[in-house]
């Protein structure tokens, strides 16, 4: 009987203080700042930049709508703190930086310039004892070093807590207001120091690696795929994506070409331009087509001289991951489809665009593939994808593709 009373007595107890937290936020609740979780990146020494920290642009509105955990949605608040949102960020990133500059002086190297773009701030309290709550911060962050652009990536982090977790910075005797800055607070710090511990990897780099980093996903519904990414140029290199789709590897600046292949996917191959000089992160994003009949993909990077069915050397890279993707895939039937732009004769172009294809059949089919598994049909110019008034358009119209028939 004492135990059911202590229970009771402990329930009426946090009910009372829930309440009794709401009537102080009402009574006593005046603006406050953005709360100051701390920085948790060590070892960042930036005594030898001058930086400076722009006023976030706002691009909040871009955003409302997105949903930000299972059915609960971002839309537009009333400014939360004493001076206005942007502001109170870019005051966090500055007393970052006066942090990272705190350590003995030195001449200064260059110039940094941080500038950061809001996507998403967004707080949603359901209460601490008997809910969750959660916060949600997304940043693109943009830095320069001496006027040249070093870093342009977006930065997320979703905290959710019960106000109970060992990390979380509040305690029982807060506000309902005070536990919303908390949170969001929080979710702020761990997106930013996500940017700091990259900002911090790049100064360090040597001026020929580049950090490649990015995401993989089904291009159908943006679902996260785990699998392994090879870059090769005279060697090859590789990296698997996490459970999340992204994945990160440093490279020396050049040329590679990107492969994918992974299961219940049609292999993907791209060039990745690594060679810019002052570029020190590339931030990408791989789309994984699934095998589905009737996926067209596009071959990108088979191409032909001009007039000619002649294949430029470029092309055989692409072309055995054709090979690779069709003998990882026995029961995959394809048609082969050629297309031009439309400054030649039609009837010429018809019967180019069929002999390309009948090219690229006797190459596949060189190299094992049945006959019977692969269809060819030359279009001419009758199916463009943009407008052939620009050579831009018409490079897009000159194009090989392969569409699955059968899976």
């Amino acid at each position: 009987m004492k135990f059911i009373l202590t229970v009771i007595t402990l329930l009426t107890s946090l009910g009372f203080l829930q309440s009794q937290n709401k009537l102080n936020s009402r009574l006593f609740y005046s603006k406050p700042s953005l709360y100051n979780s701390k920085s948790k990146v060590d070892h960042f020494d930036l005594t030898a930049y001058d930086v400076s920290v722009s006023i976030p642009e706002d691009n909040r509105s871009k955003f409302y709508n997105e949903i930000v955990y299972k059915n609960i949605k971002t839309h537009e608040l009333e400014e939360f703190f004493k001076s206005p949102t942007m502001a109170e960020i870019q005051n966090k990133i500055k007393a970052d930086v006066k942090k990272f500059r705190s350590g003995k002086h030195r001449a200064s190297i260059g110039q940094l310039v941080l500038n950061p773009s809001v996507e998403v701030f967004y707080p949603k309290m359901q209460g601490f004892i008997r809910g969750k709550s959660l916060a949600k911060v997304r940043l693109e962050m943009t830095a320069l070093q001496n006027n040249k652009p070093i870093i342009q990536k977006k930065y997320e982090s979703l905290y959710i807590t019960n106000g109970f977790d060992n990390g979380f910075e509040g305690d029982v005797n807060m506000t309902m207001e005070e536990g919303q800055n908390i949170t969001v607070g929080m979710a702020l710090r761990m997106t930013l120091d996500q940017f700091y511990l990259d900002l911090k990897r790049i100064l360090m780099l040597p001026k020929n690696k580049m950090i490649v980093c990015g995401l993989v996903v089904n291009s159908k519904t943006d679902q996260p795929i785990s699998t392994t990414i090879s870059f090769r140029s005279d060697s090859t290199f590789s990296v698997t994506s996490l459970p999340n789709g992204s994945f990160e590897i440093v490279l020396t600046k050049k040329q590679y070409r990107s492969t994918i292949v992974a299961l219940n996917y049609i292999n993907f191959s791209e060039v990745i331009d690594l060679t810019e000089p002052d570029s020190r992160m590339k931030e990408v994003e791989f789309k994984l087509k699934p095998i589905e009949k009737r996926t067209v993909v596009n071959l990108q990077n088979v191409l032909f001289y001009t007039g000619t069915t002649d294949l430029l050397e470029t092309s055989y890279a692409e072309l055995d991951d054709v090979v690779s993707f069709l003998n990882n895939n026995p029961k995959v039937k394809i048609e082969l489809r050629g297309h031009t732009d439309n400054q030649g004769s039609a009837n010429k172009d018809l019967l180019l665009s069929q002999e390309r294809v009948d090219k690229i059949k006797s190459y596949l089919v060189s190299h094992g593939i049945a006959s019977n598994r692969i269809a060819g049909k030359g279009l001419g110019g009758t199916q463009p994808i943009a407008s052939n008034t620009t050579e831009e358009g018409r490079k897009l119209n000159r194009r090989v593709e392969f569409v699955i028939l059968k899976n």
